[in-house]
């Protein structure tokens, strides 16, 4: 049960409600909502001066719930695939968490009502795009306000919910949805990093790498937190290994610079996360209240709906997210190339001519790798004027944060297909195949791979057999795509 304060929810929170963890509402946010709309000052509300200046001076005559009810049905204009249900339920879990705050003008009602949702299980088909995140993510989130209202498909159980002008207004004016897709993202960043260190010692295990690349010396000396981390998790899976060894020749830059780029993954990991976590901890509503010593409270116009922290950090984690599968590929390509690889054989496969081996494996993350690149380009770049050029600078927050989703998954599947080319010439040199690593032969007796390295490759050997011919490749990519998505390729709590 993860509690809704309005101040301390982390990505990784909200990752773990958007795979189905139960919330509740702090009573102390309950309280401090109630405090906050009661000292709602008289007058029109900020809802009723909008609409007035969106459709003219007439807007007065509409009755209040017939003018709420039309504010947020006019804005279901959602396009595209609806978002999957995990994004919609940490979407609403974000929102209610905003609202917690107790700065929005809003009574506890309102967020309860999210929780119900989540508590029910009532997630609303949200259309996947339509938000350029500057006024908010107005149209996805009016698909989940119409039913929180009981504007549209209303279920039974669903409490009865009657908002107020600001309310409604509340419910979507705000950056919630870019705000989730950016913590899920960010946490199958971190699994992911976390498998492409795997299989980064897969393949270093079973290339016979030199260990001066995983040295702390060098890492130390350089200073950078995300490269020490990496370099000393590496060592801690190669232990053992009687491949990777100091005196080597120098390896090649995707191998050698292995901890630098991933750790420079893992900082901008970390870097974004800290944006994501005050993001879903700030108050991204519009006008916000605050009481004032001397005088009844006061509404203050301000420009928090702008997307562009979420922006910024998204497109700068897919650059993340493009270094780790543009060198796990590197890394693969070599394992297919006989002539970069000495001692195993071209395409992983005895025979090769008659066999195509693992050749189409890497044509795929190939294919993946460049789509990613193409998925970096910084969404945040872009911006254009909405609302009669009222809006005339948008963040484009929710293209950016879910293109960063998209290229996660790639990039999942271009650590997958490392991972299973590594295991395949580990079974090769446990199997005396081809020649070791400094040109020799190998013994008659295994090859002995260190511990951890083994784990991996044995979870690899789970779900996909190995090679001896040519065969379907899909189903073996498949699962262990699935494999590096659940978590399974390294040490992580759940997958994705």
């Amino acid at each position: 049960m993860i509690t809704l304060t309005g101040h301390d929810l982390t990505a990784e929170a909200l990752h773990r409600i958007a795979l189905g963890e139960p919330v509740r509402l702090a009573e102390e946010a309950r309280r401090r909502m109630a405090d906050n709309a009661a000292a709602t000052p008289p007058g029109p509300s900020a809802l009723e001066s909008k609409r007035r200046w969106l459709v003219g001076e007439h807007a007065r005559d509409l009755p209040v719930a017939e003018m709420t009810r039309a504010f947020v049905v006019g804005h279901l204009a959602g396009v595209g695939d609806p978002l999957p249900d995990p994004v919609v339920r940490a979407t609403i879990a974000a929102r209610a968490n905003m609202l917690a705050q107790g700065v929005s003008g809003c009574r506890p009602e309102a967020a309860e009502v999210l929780v119900a949702m989540l508590d029910q299980g009532v997630l609303p088909r949200v259309p996947s795009q339509g938000s350029v995140g500057a006024a908010g993510d107005l149209a996805p989130l009016a698909h989940i306000a119409a039913v929180a209202c009981g504007y549209v498909d209303r279920p039974p159980g669903l409490p009865a919910f009657s908002p107020t002008p600001k309310e409604a207004l509340a419910l979507i004016n705000g950056i919630s949805l870019s705000a989730a897709m950016a913590a899920i993202a960010v946490a199958r960043a971190r699994r992911l990093v976390e498998a492409a260190i795997v299989a980064a010692a897969m393949t270093m295990d079973a290339v016979g790498a030199d260990a001066g690349c995983i040295d702390p010396r060098p890492q130390a000396a350089r200073g950078h937190p995300g490269g020490q981390r990496v370099a000393r998790r590496l060592r801690e899976l190669l232990a053992g290994s009687v491949q990777v060894r100091r005196g080597r020749k120098p390896d090649a830059f995707s191998i050698r610079c292995a901890p630098v780029v991933l750790g420079a993954a893992a900082d901008v990991i970390d870097q974004v996360q800290a944006t994501v976590d005050r993001e879903l901890n700030g108050a991204s509503d519009n006008p916000l209240l605050f009481p004032v010593d001397d005088g009844p409270a006061e509404w203050v116009e301000a420009g928090n709906f702008h997307g562009a922290p979420i922006a910024l950090a998204m497109d700068q984690l897919k650059l993340a997210v493009a270094q780790i599968a543009t060198i796990s590929e590197r890394r693969t390509y070599r394992l297919t190339y006989g002539q970069l690889t000495p001692g195993l054989p071209s395409f992983l496969v005895q025979g090769t001519g008659l066999n195509s081996g693992f050749m189409l494996a890497q044509y795929t993350a190939a294919s993946l790798a460049s789509e990613i690149k193409g998925l970096a380009h910084p969404a945040s770049v872009d911006s254009i004027p909405t609302v009669q050029h009222h809006e005339d600078h948008n963040s484009m927050a929710p293209v950016a944060a879910r293109t960063a989703l998209e290229a996660l998954e790639c990039a999942a599947d271009v650590v997958a297909i490392e991972a299973l080319l590594a295991a395949q010439a580990l079974d090769m040199r446990r199997r005396g195949i081809g020649y070791a690593a400094d040109g020799g032969r190998l013994p008659d007796e295994p090859v002995t791979l260190a511990p951890a390295v083994e784990r991996a490759r044995a979870a690899v050997r789970e779900v996909a057999p190995y090679w001896e011919d040519d065969g379907v490749l899909h189903p073996s990519l498949a699962a262990v795509g699935r494999l590096v998505r659940g978590g399974g390729l390294g040490e992580v709590d759940r997958g994705w």
